[in-house]
C-alpha cells in the first residue's frame, strides 16, 4: 500500500512515525492514567480490609492524584511546547517507575496518599502524545488519535488481567511493584528508542507552517473551548467512575471478583473498538457531530446497566458504555488540533485537563464512593452517571463547524 504523505515530503505512516505512534499506545499501557486508573478498582477491597478505611477513603488515593495532575497540567504543557514532548515523557517516565514500586513497601497512611500526589505531579497525561503525533500525522490524524486510544483499549483488560491474578498471588502491595518493573523495564527503553518528533524538513514554509494556530488566550475567548471542556468533564466523569468503582459496583450485582473483572474489561474492549472507528469516521467526515451516535451508544449502554444483573447483560452494558463513551472521551486531542491548531496545543490541551482530572477523575470519584456510603448501595451513583452521559450529549449539539479548508490547511 502507498504511503501518504504530507505536504514536504513526510509520509504519514513510515516506519518512523508508526515507531512514535507504537511507543505512545505501550507508554499509556503502562503508565498511571492508563494501568493505574483502569485496574484500581481491583484495589478498593483490599485497601479498605488493610486500612479499615469506607469505599471514599479509598477513592481519595484517585482524587489526590487527579488533583496533582490538574494542578500540574499547565506547566507541563508549557514545558512541553518550550523543551519538547520526548524530553519531558523520558524525565517523567524515568521517575514513575521507582514511585509505583515505592507503592509496594509504604508502612503510613501519610507515605500512600503522598505518592500518590507525586504520581500525578509526574505523570505526563495524554498531552504529550497530543503534541507529538500531530506534527507526524496530518491526513491521517484522526485515525493516529484513534489508535493511540488503544493504550487504554488495550490496556484495560490487560492491566485487569495482570492486577487481578498478582493481587490473588501477592497482595495489592506486590502489584503496584509489578507496575513499576512494567513502566521502567518495558515502557521507558521503548521511548527512548521509538519517541521522538519529527525531523522538519529544511524548507522553512513547512516549519513555519506547523507553529500555525490560535494562542491560549485566544482559544479561551471562543465558545467553542467551554463547550468542548464540559462535554469532556461530564464524559470522563462517567468513564471514570465506571472505571474507578466497576468491580464493586459489579460485586454488588453478585458477580464474583473474577467475574467483576472479566466484565470490567469490556469497557476497554469497546473503547479498542471505538477510538481507532472514530478516528477514521473524523477523518472522513469533516464535522463534530460524529461523535453525536457514539454518545447516544454510551447513553444506551448506561440505561442497559440499569436493569442488567445477570454476566451477560452486565458485559454488554459495560461495553456499549466503553464502546460510546471511550469514541467521545477520545475526540479531545484531535478537536483541539482542528479548532485551535497546533502552535499552542499542549498549553491549550492542558488548560482542559485540569478539569477533567480535578472534576471529572478526582472529585467524581469521591462523589460516587460518597453517594455509595450514605446509601449503602450504587444505585443512586449509577443514576448520577446516566445523567451526566445524557446532558454530554446535548452538548455536542452546540459544537461549531470546524474552521474553513484554508484556515486548517495553514493550521497544519
Amino acid at each position: 500500500m502507498a504511503l501518504e504523505t504530507q505536504k514536504g515530503g513526510h509520509a504519514e505512516y513510515s516506519p518512523a512515525a508508526l515507531g512514535v505512534l507504537l511507543a505512545s499506545v505501550i507508554a499509556i499501557m503502562l503508565g498511571p492514567t492508563g494501568i493505574l486508573l483502569t485496574t484500581f478498582s481491583l484495589f478498593i477491597a483490599p485497601m479498605s480490609l488493610e486500612f479499615s478505611w469506607d469505599r471514599a477513603q479509598v477513592v481519595l488515593l484517585v482524587t489526590l492524584f487527579g488533583l496533582a495532575v490538574a494542578l500540574s497540567s499547565p506547566v507541563k504543557g508549557w514545558l512541553i511546547d518550550r523543551w519538547g514532548a520526548r524530553r519531558l515523557m523520558l524525565v517523567s517516565t524515568a521517575l514513575l517507575a521507582p514511585l509505583l514500586m515505592g507503592l509496594a513497601i509504604i508502612e503510613e497512611v501519610w507515605q500512600l496518599r503522598g505518592l500518590f500526589l507525586l504520581l500525578g505531579i509526574v505523570a505526563p497525561g495524554n498531552m504529550p502524545y497530543g503534541k507529538i503525533l500531530g506534527g507526524w500525522f496530518v491526513q491521517r490524524r484522526g485515525m493516529a488519535y484513534g489508535l493511540l486510544g488503544l493504550g487504554f483499549g488495550i490496556g484495560g483488560p490487560f492491566g485487569l488481567w495482570v492486577g487481578h491474578v498478582c493481587i490473588e498471588a501477592w497482595g495489592w502491595r506486590t502489584t503496584y511493584l509489578v507496575y513499576g518493573v512494567l513502566e521502567g523495564g518495558v515502557a521507558l527503553p521503548l521511548l527512548w528508542w521509538l519517541f521522538r518528533e519529527r525531523a522538519v524538513p529544511a524548507v522553512q514554509q513547512a516549519a513555519a507552517a506547523v507553529e500555525q494556530g490560535m494562542s491560549e488566550f485566544e482559544a479561551w475567548r471562543t465558545p467553542t473551548f467551554w463547550l468542548l471542556l464540559i462535554n469532556q468533564v461530564l464524559t470522563v466523569f462517567v468513564v471514570s467512575g465506571v472505571m474507578t468503582h466497576g468491580v464493586p459496583m459489579l460485586i454488588e450485582r453478585e458477580l464474583t471478583r473474577g467475574q467483576a473483572a472479566t466484565v470490567l474489561s469490556a469497557l476497554s474492549i469497546g473503547m479498542v473498538v471505538s477510538q481507532p472507528l472514530m478516528g477514521g469516521l473524523m477523518d472522513r467526515f469533516q464535522t463534530p457531530r460524529v461523535a453525536l451516535p457514539f454518545a447516544l451508544i454510551a447513553v444506551l449502554g448506561m440505561l442497559i446497566f440499569e436493569s442488567a444483573n445477570g454476566f451477560a447483560g452486565l458485559w454488554l452494558s459495560i461495553f456499549l458504555i466503553g464502546l460510546g463513551g471511550g469514541g467521545e472521551s477520545g475526540t479531545t486531542k484531535y478537536f483541539i488540533a482542528r479548532y485551535f491548531g497546533l502552535r499552542r496545543f499542549s498549553v491549550i490541551y492542558g488548560a482542559v485537563q485540569p478539569f477533567t482530572f480535578a472534576l471529572s477523575i478526582s472529585l467524581g470519584a469521591w462523589l460516587i464512593g460518597a453517594l455509595y456510603d450514605q446509601t449503602g448501595s450504587y444505585e443512586l451513583a449509577e443514576w448520577t452517571l446516566l445523567g451526566a452521559f445524557l446532558l454530554a450529549t446535548l452538548i455536542l449539539l452546540g459544537f461549531r463547524p470546524y474552521p474553513s479548508p484554508d484556515l486548517t490547511a495553514c493550521l497544519v
